[in-house]
């Protein structure tokens, strides 16, 4: 990352004077800085160098071809971390305290977009770690809304029970901070098959996105958004 954006990062927006409410929206692989989900100590290494196909540094493809033009040895990756990582998890932690403190509780959203290759036919794909990083009454809030506009929702399906992020935050029970993982396929915001995209993007080209399926996700977003908080107090209204 170029020296002059260091101070800007992680970016966090906040909602218009207002409008706040005890809901944090965390969105890990924005734009084009994509930041691990996975935990910090998880990578490979060998006489000094760092070598993984996995984990929070990835140094090769899946196919062992070379992702650096040189070797990634620790010093570079604890630089990466220290630029990248720790910061994103820093600003959660800090985040969700300040509406702990205002709310008495809080609810972080983690939202993704999933390999269609990964996913296969799931269409959104919630994750609570099997209702251990929040109150079910959130989950099923969040599963009607999409259900509702006429996606197919699955909950805690094998490799999508939630990241680290929300494995780390979502602390209900102890802490009163739930955390949702929320696993959108990338098939529904494209017109072509994902072999067609990935071959117009080599291309240089621009693929055509779904919009009426965009539109759709983003209604969701907008009603969940809306409909999660009064839930939220529900659950937290005996003080518990």
């Amino acid at each position: 990352m170029r020296e002059e954006h260091r101070e800007s990062f992680p970016i966090v927006r906040h909602p218009a004077p207002g409008t706040r409410t005890p809901i944090l929206v965390s969105v890990p692989h924005y734009g084009t800085r994509p930041l691990p989900h996975i935990t910090r100590d998880d990578f490979e290494h060998h006489d000094g160098e760092v070598r993984s196909r996995r984990g929070v540094v990835r140094t090769h493809t899946t196919r062992e071809a070379p992702i650096f033009a040189r070797p990634l040895v620790l010093a570079d990756l604890e630089k990466r971390l220290q630029t990248l990582y720790d910061p994103y998890y820093a600003a959660l932690e800090r985040l969700l305290a300040e509406l702990r403190q205002a709310y008495g509780y809080a609810l972080l959203l983690d939202g993704h977009t999933g390999s269609p290759r990964r996913m296969k036919d799931h269409q959104v794909i919630i994750g609570t770690r099997r209702d251990a990083t929040c109150a079910p009454e959130l989950a099923a809030t969040v599963a009607r809304v999409f259900t509702g506009h006429g996606f197919e929702v699955h909950k805690d399906v094998s490799g999508y029970t939630g990241g680290n992020i929300v494995a780390t935050c979502g602390q209900p029970r102890t802490c009163r901070v739930h955390a949702i993982q929320l696993e959108i396929n990338a098939s529904l915001l494209m017109t072509t098959t994902v072999d067609e995209f990935i071959a117009q993007v080599r291309r240089g080209e621009i693929p055509e996105k779904a919009e009426a399926n965009i539109a759709r996700i983003r209604a969701c977003l907008r009603e969940a958004l809306a409909a999660l908080p009064p839930v939220l107090a529900t659950v937290h209204e005996d003080g518990t």
